[in-house]
């Protein structure tokens, strides 16, 4: 029986020290999320309104990339003022139906432990976002700079790589439509607008995005800006622009949270367990051989 608890226990010791916390069986990346200070009450009818969209996009990421709603007043709850719920779910340009279902669900659980009970939430995964508010923004141009990271500054010997960055930027900027991509070399990018969004205001807004991704990340092995409506990235050696460059430091934006931080939380408690576990491991042991002193003094009273 001891042996079996004992080794029970080195497995689970083994378990936590092998065990790599920032590993995921998810499809997308976490960048970041925006959720509003102000929060409805459960059980009203602004929160059934809000369940019945974010199971609607669900559904529909089988036939598009994206898709708004706009969810009326529900009945038989308690009332509020202001309880319409306006949102909307955008996948990258290139993926299929699937990548994109998988992106929106992982964004939508996100969201809803991110953003509980509050009034809007935004959330940005790599592949996908998912937005909601209980004021409509549709077809409404917002440039606000939501989250801005270069990566490692390149050298001014290096102009190969620095001319191959200025291609990759330059030809996000002169693409057309709300998905565009570029690469040379290793170099890749990619520039997105949200689809509420007029040609026109499109255009407007990664022209912003793309102008601030050259002059701040211009030198870079790689970087992005996202603003409300639209981004731009570009990386090295990345399959459409991975959204973490090779260095970045992580700027405070109040209601904004980064999955560094999550890692950091999970490398801790994973510390923590393997702590814990050791120090069981160990009372054991010492009670073991307590017991085989014991009763080794036992035999020689017998004696």
């Amino acid at each position: 029986m001891f042996k079996t608890k004992t080794t029970l226990l080195c497995f689970l010791l083994v378990a936590v020290i092998f065990m790599d916390p920032s590993s995921s069986t998810a499809t997308d990346n976490y960048i970041y999320a925006i959720c509003s200070p102000a929060k409805f009450s459960p059980a009203s009818s602004y929160e059934t309104n809000l369940n019945s969209l974010l199971s609607s996009f669900f559904s529909s990421t089988v036939l598009r990339r994206y898709e708004n709603f706009t969810v009326p007043n529900g009945s038989g709850m308690k009332q509020e003022r202001g309880v319409t719920v306006y949102g909307l779910f955008q996948c990258r340009g290139d993926l299929d139906p699937t990548s994109c279902s998988t992106c929106v669900s992982s964004a939508v659980a996100q969201v809803r432990t991110l953003c509980s009970y509050s009034y809007s939430g935004y959330l940005q995964m790599d592949s996908c976002i998912v937005r909601y508010d209980n004021v409509s923004f549709f077809g409404v141009e917002d440039k606000t700079l939501n989250l801005k990271k270069c990566g490692q500054v390149i050298g001014f010997d290096d102009q190969y790589a620095l001319t191959r960055v200025n291609d990759v930027i330059s030809s996000l900027g002169s693409g057309g439509g709300a998905y565009r991509t570029g690469g040379n070399g290793d170099i890749q990018g990619v520039a997105q607008c949200t689809e509420d969004l007029s040609p026109s205001q499109c255009q407007d807004c990664l022209s912003d995005a793309i102008e601030r991704l050259r002059s701040d990340c211009g030198m870079a092995q790689g970087g992005y800006v996202y603003l409300s409506k639209c981004y731009a990235r570009f990386s090295v050696g990345g399959s459409h622009a991975r959204q973490t460059p090779p260095y970045y430091s992580t700027p405070n934006f109040e209601g904004k949270k980064d999955n560094k931080d999550d890692k950091s939380v999970q490398k801790t408690l994973a510390i923590i367990i393997g702590i814990v576990t050791l120090i069981i491991l160990l009372v054991v042991f010492l009670a073991f051989i307590g017991k085989q002193c014991r009763k080794l003094q036992d035999d020689k009273c017998c004696k």
